[in-house]
């Protein structure tokens, strides 16, 4: 609702070929002159507005929004040149309920107001606002009834024992006469049939892949059906895992109901015998139980853990570790690429370095970062840091509390919204609608509230550390007092954007000023490196 009138007003202004032609009263000018007519009996009123422009889509349907006027209007309220949109009636502007939340969203954003002539909605007025809200409600409880209804036939689909979609098992296919049901794809179903064969007599996972590979046999690549990535095109220990635990190979359809796995008997045609399915899922079970418990006393502390890539191809190198002649030996290593080689005789990836040893890229990185550390430039950066991360926090929780009244307030509304929709004709609805408006002043209330955390002087909040001065102390009593892995862990994971490890260097991202934004090192020899700026 806009107090102060004086409105920039955009008339709105639409009309199919077919009304055109056979109705004189929805034609263009006829429609002009009823909007330019309402903005004059208000002006008489009050200070209402001026017109701004007036947006004209001629022999468009308003079956969506990719209309060139109305998207012209839309850039201009966003611009923020109009605060204000008149039509004659709704269904110029949209006849699709979805649309026009769409833009009624769009236009509560930069506080644009909206009026319709026949429908008797003004938004500027309190009660023209809550009327559209109430109409938002309601077409939010028809959203989550049409959510529900659909989740619901997923559901019945699935007890049915129906293909309800996603991947296609490597082996089917979809089917094209029989609705919800999966044919038999070959030769990948004898594919699979014999990787299960494989797995049973190599007795593990990594072995059975590797045979496959190595006698020719592919997983096909292409992902029917949907899916996030493509298969790699060969067998690798986690797909021929997937492979034989899916029991849509022996025909059964497996589906989760209220938390609980449920099974029942699938349309289509099984690939596998059951007694094999059986054995290879009890050779499976019996090799994971047999698995050692990690010990965490022994793991290595990785410093660079998350922030470390490789140089030339960018992949991710967590940290790992080898049995060597003195025991355990740490290292950076590539990760889903040594991973895909691992059951392939001949390796397909290529990279170098394939590993870096951990003990020798840390100290180099925690080196470089003690003589950053006392740098009086990078400490003033570092304080400018520490200051924000105290700025954000505090915003941060203001914005949480209000979001969490919001949604309080939100799922009120839409409890009300039910209960309206349930009352019988006999009882009024008045008090549910009183209640659903003092709702909804508290809802714009809070809406405002967020939009003015990001207006607030924020430079006036206190920061615990407010000198220089302490805050080199700080940080140089921090590292002279050889602080454990934990701080500098936290130290570097804050500070460090990205390690990148090359052949004989490492290139360090900081997340600083520019100055200090990247450097490299060489890894040779590190007690005589020069940094070199990038």
């Amino acid at each position: 609702m806009l107090k102060n009138k004086n409105l920039n007003i955009a008339l709105y202004i639409r009309v199919s070929t077919e009304e055109q032609a056979e109705n004189p009263e929805g034609s263009i000018k006829n429609q002009e002159q009823r909007l330019r007519e309402a903005v004059a009996y208000r002006n008489k009123q009050s200070n209402f507005g001026k017109i701004f422009n007036v947006y004209v889509d001629a022999g468009i349907s308003a079956k969506d929004m990719n209309r060139p006027a109305l998207q012209s209007m839309l850039k201009d309220m966003r611009a923020q040149k109009i605060n204000l949109i008149m039509v004659t009636e709704i269904s110029r502007l949209s006849r699709n309920n979805r649309d026009f939340l769409s833009m009624w969203d769009m236009m509560s954003e930069v506080k644009c107001s909206f009026m319709s002539l026949r429908e008797d909605f003004d938004t500027t007025t309190a009660a023209g606002e809550m009327l559209l809200f109430q109409l938002m409600n309601f077409a939010q409880f028809e959203r989550k009834q049409t959510s529900e209804r659909v989740s619901a036939n997923i559901l019945a689909r699935a007890s049915r024992g129906l293909y309800n979609g996603g991947t296609i098992p490597l082996g089917f296919k979809k089917c094209h006469t029989k609705n919800g049901s999966l044919d038999i794809d070959e030769p990948h179903a004898t594919t699979v049939r014999i990787a299960f064969e494989a797995f049973i007599r190599e007795g593990s996972l990594s072995r059975a892949a590797r045979w496959m590979n190595d006698n020719g046999y592919k997983a096909k690549a292409h992902l029917e059906g949907g899916g996030s990535r493509m298969r790699l095109g060969h067998f690798t220990v986690d797909n021929l895992q997937a492979i034989i635990r899916n029991k849509a190979y022996i025909g059964v359809k497996t589906y989760t109901q209220k938390g609980e796995q449920k099974e029942v008997k699938a349309v289509w045609q099984p690939i596998v015998d059951e007694m094999v399915f059986a054995r290879a899922n009890e050779k499976l079970t019996k090799n994971h139980s047999r698995l050692k418990p990690l010990k965490e006393t022994s793991k290595h502390p990785y410093l660079l853990s998350g922030v470390c890539f490789c140089m030339k191809c960018g992949d991710h190198m967590p940290g790992k570790s080898a049995t060597g002649r003195n025991g355990k030996v740490p290292y950076y290593e590539h990760s889903w690429a040594t991973k895909r080689n691992s059951t392939l005789t001949k390796k397909t990836f290529q990279c170098e370095p394939t590993r870096v040893q951990a003990k020798k890229a840390e100290a180099l990185v925690w080196g470089e970062f003690c003589k950053f550390i006392e740098s009086q430039k990078f400490l003033i950066e570092l304080q400018k840091k520490v200051k924000a991360i105290h700025k954000n926090n505090d915003e941060e929780s203001e914005r949480g509390k209000l979001k969490a009244k919001l949604y309080g307030v939100s799922s009120q509304l839409d409890a009300l919204a039910e209960r309206l929709s349930m009352l019988p004709k006999s009882v009024s609805a008045t008090p549910i609608f009183k209640q659903m408006e003092k709702l909804e002043l508290v809802k714009k209330n809070l809406e405002e509230g967020l939009l003015k955390i990001k207006d607030l002087n924020i430079d006036e909040r206190l920061v615990p550390i407010e000198t220089f001065e302490e805050f080199a102390a700080f940080a140089g009593l921090t590292i002279k007092n050889n602080p454990d892995f934990n701080i500098r862990r936290s130290l570097l994971q804050k500070f460090i954007h990205r390690v990148e490890i090359g052949v004989d260097s490492i290139k360090i991202y900081w997340n600083l000023d520019k100055d200090f934004y990247e450097q490299e090192l060489k890894i040779k020899n590190p007690e005589k490196n020069r940094v070199h700026h990038g």
